[in-house]
């Protein structure tokens, strides 16, 4: 009977072991080219490294700032040409800039929303292509902070804007390093953002801003896991009990088979929490 059990536990394990395999060099890899690439684009003006774009509405192969009404079309930040390993353009084309959507990269920044500091997460303001501290009203976020802007040192510019009642106030502008991964707010309340207790638990993890689709698929590699674990550990417990009713005498090997097919079930929801933190990262 327990050989039967181990065949089952090894072709168990041989799976979870095979689909980690599959999953985590995939995404590592994903993430390395995502990293490395910076896209040429045209652009009708110049745009300095640091500015926040999207494509521009009526050329796809074209960017131009970011407005705030038009936050969802985040494409990423303008970059110098050597700024990335790998830059899909001609450097040499007129009006070429070149554009990045991961790694840490100089970002321009307002102290519109109030002073930033490292790990705050970073959206649009008023100031087209200028970012700043997010809070729960943006749906999206370029990224978080890994560089302070209080506003009143390092100031590279000031700009004028409206306020709530209309009056017009000036911000200072500066250069922050921010680590770019463009999702979800997860400070933003309602459908878009995650629940507030899987938020907390990838930031715990990762110490850094992840997207949904992450999480969940994190979360149902963890399930999975678990599912496996649990109907292990069953098997080995029941069909012990029942062995033991059958051979009193062999009580003492009996649970020691238990013991090790339950450790089995043990190490299987490991490697699962091992795949969902891999896909996490």
């Amino acid at each position: 009977m327990f050989n039967k059990n181990k065949v089952f536990v090894i072709n168990i394990v041989s799976a979870v072991l095979v689909v980690f395999a599959l999953i985590s060099p995939g995404i590592a890899s994903a993430d390395s080219a995502t990293q490395a690439v910076a896209q040429g684009y045209s652009s009708t003006s110049p745009l300095q490294p640091g500015i926040i774009v999207s494509l521009a509405s009526n050329n796809s192969g074209s960017v131009a700032p970011l407005n705030i009404n038009n936050i969802k079309a985040m494409l990423g930040v303008v970059v110098s040409y050597n700024q990335a390993s790998i830059t899909l353009g001609n450097q040499n084309a007129n009006n070429q800039v070149f554009v990045t959507n991961y790694g840490q990269h100089d970002v321009l920044v307002s102290n519109q929303n109030g002073p930033i500091t490292t790990g705050d997460y970073i959206t649009i303001s008023n100031i087209s292509g200028v970012g700043m501290k997010a809070d729960g009203n943006e749906p999206i976020v370029l990224g978080q902070a890994a560089g302070s802007f209080d506003g009143v040192n390092n100031i590279e510019g000031t700009a004028s804007i409206k306020n709530s009642n209309g009056k017009s106030v000036n911000v200072n502008l500066g250069l922050i390093p921010v680590d770019i991964s463009i999702a979800n707010n997860p400070l933003a309340a309602g459908p878009q953002g995650l629940p507030t207790v899987l938020n907390n638990v990838s930031k715990f993890a990762t110490n850094k801003s992840v997207s949904a689709v992450r999480v969940y698929v994190a979360l149902f590699v963890a399930v999975i896991g678990l599912i496996m674990a649990l109907t292990i550990i069953y098997s080995a417990i029941k069909n012990g009990i029942v062995a033991m009713g059958r051979n009193p005498l062999a009580r003492r090997s009996i649970i020691g088979g238990m013991v090790r097919v339950i450790a089995v079930g043990v190490i299987v929801f490991a490697i699962s929490l091992g795949a969902s933190y891999a896909i996490l990262l």
